[in-house]
């Protein structure tokens, strides 16, 4: 079985939370037993990845907005957070007592991050690069649209990892995005990383108009999945990954004799992500 490590070289508060709920809280001997039982799926490795990886980012993403729901009541360094932030990750999120305070730690700097606004100085900073270096949309590829605010292939400042779930609004968690995925994306992350897998089944040879026509949520996770693998491998920030593999492209199969689903799918120039 292909075993998951840290998510490249975590910059956010909230990749770290998420490293540390998928490979301590979840490093268990059972997902090999799993994946024992999954091998007749002929989707094994796959399976096991995106059920870890949906698990910790549901988890992370339930753990940053309960924080935050307490520090807009009680303030981010009143000792009451800490108490029902712990009696939450105890009773309701099912965390062993000897991880409490390692995860409280973790959980309470991601908290903070979610709650950081994105400083204009790095507004400016980041469209001033994104003018001389990185014209186009780091999704799907879109040239972007600097003067008007209100356009669907707008310039927007998009957070790599979410301030949602604990993204820094930090340069090396930042990208630039067309208003559309920006807007697309923020609305649902958990969703667009990791879609109902069971809905994209196209069966043997789809034609390149319904390989077309599947939905950016789909073409995203198809994108992300290599970003994470590029970031893992070379130990880089999601960030930089996702400019080494540029905007997706067209969606291809990757093995014209299996049946065509998520993993049987590609969209970026393979050259890019082993460079």
């Amino acid at each position: 079985m292909r075993q998951l490590v840290m998510i490249g070289n975590s910059v956010t508060d909230g990749e770290q939370l998420c490293s540390y709920i998928n490979y301590r809280l979840l490093n268990s001997s059972s997902w090999e037993e799993l994946s024992k039982t999954l091998e007749a799926t002929g989707r094994s490795a796959d399976l096991i990845d995106f059920y870890r990886q949906i698990t910790a980012v549901s988890q992370t993403g339930r753990i940053v907005s309960a924080g935050v729901s307490l520090a807009e009541r009680f303030g981010l360094e009143d000792p009451a957070l800490k108490k029902e932030l712990s009696a939450l990750l105890r009773d309701y999120f099912g965390i062993p007592p000897r991880f409490l305070d390692e995860i409280f730690r973790f959980s309470h700097r991601a908290v903070k991050a979610a709650l950081e606004p994105l400083r204009k100085s790095v507004q400016n900073q980041m469209q001033v690069w994104a003018l001389r270096n990185h014209p186009h949309c780091y999704m799907c590829g879109v040239t972007l649209n600097f003067t008007e605010q209100d356009h669907l292939h707008s310039y927007t400042c998009e957070h790599v990892w979410p301030r949602g779930y604990g993204g820094n609004s930090i340069p090396d968690n930042l990208l630039p995005a067309c208003k559309s995925c920006n807007s697309n994306k923020k609305a649902n992350f958990a969703t667009w990383v990791m879609p109902g897998i069971q809905s994209l089944v196209l069966g043997l040879a789809p034609t390149e108009e319904k390989l077309q026509q599947i939905p950016g949520s789909y073409k995203f996770s198809i994108h992300y999945r290599v970003a994470q693998r590029v970031a893992i491998e070379k130990g880089v920030p999601l960030k930089a990954a996702f400019l080494q593999i540029g905007p997706w492209e067209d969606v291809r199969v990757r093995d014209i004799d299996d049946v065509v689903d998520i993993f049987n799918l590609q969209n970026h120039v393979e050259d890019r992500a082993v460079t």
